[in-house]
């Protein structure tokens, strides 16, 4: 309606001419309203062409970022860059991918995960793994040239249990490699052993707890690191974190000065290792792990390997100070590379923005690749693949248990290995949902599962 329309109007109503006024005043007041509407409207439209001209916008920038990676990248990138490839540009570093890799494998820390990681990071990118001779233990705690695969005495990545030797390992491993582990909080760390390595069957009791208390009164324990390096049943459960990273019990118990013996040995591991990990921060140590290696997003996903369904606790201060005691060689090398851990995250400007990212995609990846949980070994989740997830080697790798990895890539590459006996280690070394001999053998390993995990959430494919 215009002001026309409305004055032919009120003229037709044949109204006094005070009321005629009176209305030519509602009226006014009418049409300032309609102006107001026009205007908020023009200023819809305005809004409207602003957000659809920002939306081309980013869709140009995507664009030109997926061009770029194919252009400058100085990683890998597949013919047809997708997503991943995308991300990996935001965060990108101008670094040489780390090719040769020494890892401390230490116990009851979050290792396995680790293991898996570079296991299928020399898979993806064919570097080789230096290996035991099939059938190997994967505990060996003194490494000799004699354990070692036939026709390999050198390789690309050492990831297995053994205590650290670093002559033997820095002569098996070409020039160039890095060091690193990953440690846990001590007290955490025993509980978690205690359980997994059944003590409870060696130190029966109602509880969980009175079995430690057992485990403390037997075998003159009071004695440990006093008067004696030896500690029957503490394999792999009193200070091993320590022990695996080269410790000698037998030199420190005998030492005049046993303060300065733990003192030269952590300023001497501090030299080592070129990267030390806290498990307590496991998604925050992959990340710096990522850009210290110069890695990629998907390098470092991972599925959770060998998590205790149930998880037993101790509540009594005595039992906890009493555990403490008892690792106070671990307690040391945890606090001491706790605090250079967070010193090298100080350093790393925009890590908890990458963090952010990351556990975004390893969640996205994680429901892709899983669909449920059952009982696995010994007690432990295991994960049932997705239909798509038993389609992609990155997904069915990370379902895989070191051991059964370990064990196939052996057969795979140990030239010693009978061919007739294949199919029984195949049979013997695969869980429902992983690996498989022929998977390990034949299996494409180009497909990005970020790229894959994240297909059907976006309408423009690159």
């Amino acid at each position: 309606m215009t002001y026309r329309d409305i004055e032919h109007w009120v003229e037709s109503l044949d109204l006094p001419v005070k009321s005629s006024q009176n209305f030519r005043m509602y009226e006014r007041s009418l049409n300032q309203i309609l102006q107001v509407l026009r205007r908020i409207k023009c200023l819809t439209y305005g809004m409207f062409l602003i957000t659809f001209t920002t939306l081309i916008l980013y869709l140009v920038r995507d664009v030109m970022t997926v061009h770029l990676i194919s252009q400058q990248a100085s990683f890998p990138v597949r013919r047809r860059p997708g997503f991943a490839a995308a991300i990996q540009m935001e965060f990108h570093r101008e670094c040489t991918p780390q090719q040769n890799i020494i890892f401390t494998k230490t116990h009851k820390t979050g290792s396995s995960t680790i293991t898996n990681i570079l296991l299928r990071y020399g898979e993806v990118h064919n570097k080789t793994q230096l290996l035991y001779k099939y059938p190997s233990s994967t505990e060996y705690k003194k490494l000799v040239p004699e354990r070692l695969m036939t026709g390999r005495p050198t390789a690309n990545i050492f990831a297995q249990h053994a205590n650290f030797d670093h002559d033997f390992l820095t002569s098996h491993i070409y020039n160039t490699s890095k060091t690193f582990t990953i440690l846990r909080s001590p007290v955490s760390q025993f509980l978690s052993a205690f359980s997994f390595f059944e003590k409870t069957a060696l130190y029966p009791a109602e509880t969980f707890e009175e079995s430690i208390k057992l485990f403390f009164k037997s075998h003159g324990h009071d004695k440990y690191l006093t008067e004696s390096w030896f500690c029957k049943n503490c394999g792999m459960l009193v200070n091993a974190n320590s022990v695996d990273m080269g410790f000698d019990l037998e030199g420190y118990v005998k030492s005049a000065d046993r303060d300065q013996f733990l003192s030269d040995f952590l300023e001497k591991a501090t030299r080592t290792w070129d990267l030390v990990l806290i498990t307590e921060y496991f998604d925050l140590s992959l990340v710096l792990l990522k850009r210290r290696f110069c890695l990629q997003f998907e390098d470092i996903l991972y599925l959770r390997s060998l998590e205790r369904i149930k998880k037993e606790t101790v509540e009594e201060p005595y039992t906890l100070a009493k555990i403490a005691e008892m690792q106070k060689l671990d307690i040391a090398l945890y606090e001491h590379f706790n605090a250079t851990f967070w010193r090298e995250v100080e350093k790393e400007e925009g890590i908890f923005e990458e963090l952010a990212i990351f556990q975004k995609l390893n969640k996205q990846v994680q429901s892709f690749c899983v669909q449920g949980s059952r009982v696995g070994y010994q007690g432990t989740y295991a994960n049932v693949l997705s239909p798509e997830g038993r389609e992609n080697f990155q997904c069915i790798a990370m379902n895989t248990r070191c051991l059964n990895f370990i064990r196939l890539m052996e057969a795979r590459d140990d030239t010693a290995v009978p061919r007739s006996d294949i199919p029984r280690i195949s049979e013997d070394y695969t869980d429902p949902d992983s690996l498989n001999y022929n998977q390990i053998v034949h299996m494409d390993r180009t497909e990005n599962v970020i790229d894959l995990a994240y297909k059907n959430r976006f309408r423009f494919n690159f």
